[in-house]
């Protein structure tokens, strides 16, 4: 295994990427050129930038230190593979050299370092030297906007969906902030984002998103891995990138329902960061302290006490939601799905499909216009291979909850780190409890009418 330790360089004269191979330490020094020849910069985001203009937003030099700080983030954790770089096929070491603007970052050091373990199970090391260099358009911080008082994260699913809605319904001007890295990411976004703007025009609603391009990126050794634990990552540093260059803008929302956010392992077997905590709130918690001793913002998750179907229950237009829930995509496997079907649909026997689906059944019954690779609950349930695996860990875990209610009490602690907070802890493991009930119902009556037919 290597060790890598990759720099952002901003030389013009850096055209494709430099490398040392120390094998006394078994490191691989990387030079990654952020910019073009003409100054212009990679792997999307000039364009990026460019659509900001479009809506008189221009960010600050913290704002684009930010930025590089997430896309040197996103570029390790996609090119470099856990199975071939890591002593347990799993965590990887990783050490980024990035120039910053301001020096401030330095006191965060730890935080960041720290903030990516949890999320990645990665041991990261930043080292953050002077950026000479600078980026913001000065003359044009009397033109940013203040048109938007909230950011809020937009990804295609389903519960940026509902949050979506409810902004409109609210008549809330929302910036959405997007990342795409293929175009059947993106398409699910547009599609979604034409329903919106058909139904609410006089609502004030625009979408800046990232899209990626990382595919002249080949780093030596490394292999890629499609993990993405990193995602959450580079998309609060693209929405605070923005944030940073208008005016009145200071509150990120990333809505997403609690049973996820929290992800409580089912079983033993899905430990750390094995369980995706990309809003969890410990995770969400050292968000804050950056944010908002370096930019005065706030970030938070309008829906951590909600389960998915409450969510889709108490939309404010639930008419709206069920007209295009189908176009919102959540599945975790949608590649193997799409490969086995030869088109873009919902496996319906992953984690979040089977989360999915029970909101759905609880907020619309029946009713449900996905389309999944697995629709029949008792396939799912009597196939003894991966197929079925995260069924039978909900049932595992929904009859030891049974048996012992009180244990929710314990068991939202093992994903993480909470605040010591009695009526909010009460609060999040009931919002806990109702989420694996949820699941239960779903599971139950499916299997009757599974039956039955």
């Amino acid at each position: 295994m290597y060790r890598y330790h990759l720099t952002a360089s901003f030389r013009k004269d850096l055209h494709i990427l430099e490398f040392e191979e120390l094998s006394e330490l078994s490191t691989i020094k990387v030079h990654l050129p952020m910019v073009t020849s003409a100054g212009y910069f990679r792997y999307g985001l000039q364009t990026y930038i460019n659509e900001l203009r479009k809506l008189d937003i221009y960010p600050s030099e913290m704002g684009f230190d930010t930025m590089i700080i997430g896309l040197m983030v996103y570029i390790a954790d996609m090119k470099i593979s856990r199975r071939k770089q890591s002593q347990d096929s799993w965590t990887r070491e990783i050490m980024l050299s990035i120039p910053v603007f301001n020096d401030r970052w330095i006191e965060y050091k730890e935080t960041l370092e720290r903030m990516l373990k949890f999320l990645t199970g990665d041991i990261w090391i930043l080292k953050f030297y002077k950026r000479k260099i600078k980026f913001a358009e000065e003359d044009k911080e009397k033109q940013r906007t203040d048109k938007y008082k909230i950011a809020s994260l937009f990804s295609g699913g389903m519960d940026s969906l509902i949050a979506a809605i409810n902004y409109m319904e609210q008549g809330q001007p929302t910036l959405f902030v997007s990342h795409a890295g293929e175009p059947r990411v993106r398409k699910w976004q547009t599609d979604l984002l034409q329903y919106l703007d058909a139904d609410y025009p006089n609502v004030l609603h625009k979408n800046a998103y990232l899209w990626t391009r990382l595919s002249d990126i080949k780093l030596p050794e490394a292999d890629e891995d499609k993990n993405q634990r990193s995602r959450s990552f580079l998309f609060i540093t693209i929405a605070i990138f923005a944030m940073s260059g208008m005016k009145k803008c200071n509150q990120l929302l990333m809505p997403e329902n609690g049973l996820i956010a929290l992800n409580v392992p089912l079983d033993c077997t899905r430990i750390g960061s094995h369980s995706t905590r990309t809003t969890h709130p410990f995770y969400l918690k050292l968000w804050n302290e950056i944010a908002q001793d370096l930019f005065g913002f706030s970030i938070s998750n309008p829906y951590w006490n909600k389960t998915k179907g409450e969510m889709a229950a108490e939309c404010l237009n639930k008419d709206e939601l069920r007209t295009i829930i189908g176009k919102s995509f959540s599945c975790s496997s949608v590649n193997n799905a799409n490969i086995r079907s030869g088109h873009s649909q919902h496996c319906g026997h992953c984690l979040p499909c089977i989360i999915r689906r029970a909101a759905i059944y609880h907020a619309f019954g029946s009713y449900d216009s996905s389309e999944y690779l697995y629709s029949n609950v008792y396939d799912i349930e009597t196939n003894r291979g991966l197929v079925g695996e995260q069924l039978r860990s909900f049932q595992y875990a929904i009859q030891k909850l049974k048996q012992n209610p009180n244990a929710k009490k314990v068991l939202i602690y093992k994903s993480g780190p909470l605040e010591n907070d009695e009526e909010y802890l009460t609060e999040l493991s009931d919002m806990y409890y109702r989420g694996l009930m949820e699941v239960d119902q779903w599971i139950r009556d499916s299997r009757r009418k599974d039956n039955a037919g």
